[in-house]
């Protein structure tokens, strides 16, 4: 009596539904003029139904408490039930309370839904705001990396100055200064070791998940400890350097005072020319072979464009230079509905042989199912040459068939190059 009840009430949720219904589905099991037909049409647009996976609607099958509880949940959810005559909303109010215990189930599982997807939304929030700034540490980082290079260029050259035979002021900035810088950068080298560390990713929801790990495997990745450990030893290197310069400008300033010998002349050793050395061309490669799959796409195929009859599996072989710059190419496709052949013949010119090649070809094919078997055909593709001899084709198929009318397929697959 209770499964009764259910139906019923369900029965007049539809009637109430089916007054306003509007669209269209593809259910396979719903004939075009079926009494119930309207009112599933109308539910499906909603979002009340959504039907099985195989695409049916399966409505001669008993409705369970769970899955009317939720089509009233939905129903609330959409706010229909202000605008309906009183009679529909009580009767609908009647079969909500016949799932009441299923409805607040239904309720209680969205509000906490909701709830976490805050708190997911709001942890990921916060640890990106924390990769940003990871991120911003270590440009400070590159940019403490430079001025330090700068730095050791300056030393070095201090160090290969030669002794001067008159007083003369030191060229470049005096040991002072560079002390005050080193004492700069040693202070951002402090600041940058004490930048707090990124907090662990939460592992509730899977959809936050992958982007949360991927957000904490940048954080934990991020080379800042070891770089500021390794300024840090360049910057206590250069203070060592620095000393050691300041006493070799002493005893400049000291034997500057006193005239130096002349400097021998140096024997200049002979530098002779090494002549470019020239890569070898690479191998041509004129023949090639090609298998994949071809479709058809204008007119559109009844059953869609990837049904089987709309299938082929495609194969090409041809020869891209003959004469004047173009080449020849035969095909042959089998469709795997229908099990039809078709032949195709191209006159070719391909242009450039590195990564991407693009070319071109007009033709005909020749498909003895047809009642005018023969028409014209062309190809428009593109040759990506990612593994030296094996890469990728893709072409488009564009059509001259029987009556002038304009058709279109696409073509895809392997290509071989020897």
């Amino acid at each position: 009596m209770r499964k009764s009840r259910l139906t019923m009430t369900t029965f007049a949720v539809a009637l109430f539904l089916g007054a306003f219904a509007n669209a269209q589905t593809q259910f396979r099991d719903i004939p075009a003029g079926h009494w119930a037909r309207q009112a599933v049409e109308f539910a499906v647009q909603c979002g009340l139904i959504e039907g099985f996976p195989d695409g049916t609607f399966r409505g001669n099958q008993n409705l369970t408490r769970y899955q009317a509880a939720l089509i009233f949940f939905r129903l609330y959810q959409t706010n229909r039930l202000e605008t309906t005559r009183p009679e529909c909303r009580l009767a609908v109010e009647r079969g909500a309370q016949e799932v009441a215990p299923e409805l607040e189930q239904l309720r209680q599982r969205f509000a906490a839904l909701e709830r976490t997807n805050q708190d997911q939304a709001a942890r990921l929030a916060a640890l990106e705001a924390e990769v940003k700034r990871a991120i911003e540490t270590s440009q400070r980082a590159a940019a403490l990396e430079q001025r330090l290079a700068a730095l050791e260029q300056q030393v070095q050259r201090l160090a290969q100055a030669p002794q001067p035979t008159q007083p003369a002021q030191p060229a470049g900035p005096t040991p002072a200064e560079l002390q005050a810088r080193i004492a700069a950068l040693e202070q951002q080298v402090q600041r940058l070791s004490q930048a707090p560390a990124a907090p662990s990713a939460p592992q509730d929801a899977v959809a936050l998940e992958r982007r949360i790990a991927t957000l904490e495997e940048q954080v934990r990745n991020r080379p800042d400890a070891a770089r500021v450990a390794a300024l840090e030893e360049q910057v206590r290197g250069l203070s060592g350097q620095v000393t050691t310069l300041q006493n070799q400008v002493n005893e400049l300033r000291q034997q500057a005072q006193r005239p130096a010998p002349a400097p021998q002349p140096q024997p200049q050793p002979e530098v002779r020319p090494t002549p470019p050395a020239t890569p070898p061309a690479p191998a041509g490669r004129n023949l090639y072979f090609g298998a994949g799959a071809a479709l058809g796409i204008l007119p559109q195929p009844p059953g869609g464009i990837f049904n089987t009859n709309n299938l082929a599996i495609s194969g090409v072989v041809g020869v891209r230079e003959v004469f004047l710059g173009f080449g020849l190419r035969a095909g042959l496709d089998y469709n795997l509905g229908t099990q039809a052949l078709g032949i195709e013949a191209y006159l070719t010119r391909h242009f450039g042989t590195g990564f991407l090649n693009p070319y071109v070809g007009v033709g005909a094919r020749f498909l003895p199912a047809l009642a005018n078997p023969v028409y014209g055909s062309a190809a428009v593709g593109l040759d990506i040459n990612a593994f030296g001899p094996l890469g990728f084709f893709v072409e488009a198929n564009p059509r001259l068939e029987a009556g002038l009318n304009f058709g279109l397929g696409a073509r895809a697959g392997l290509k071989f190059n020897f």
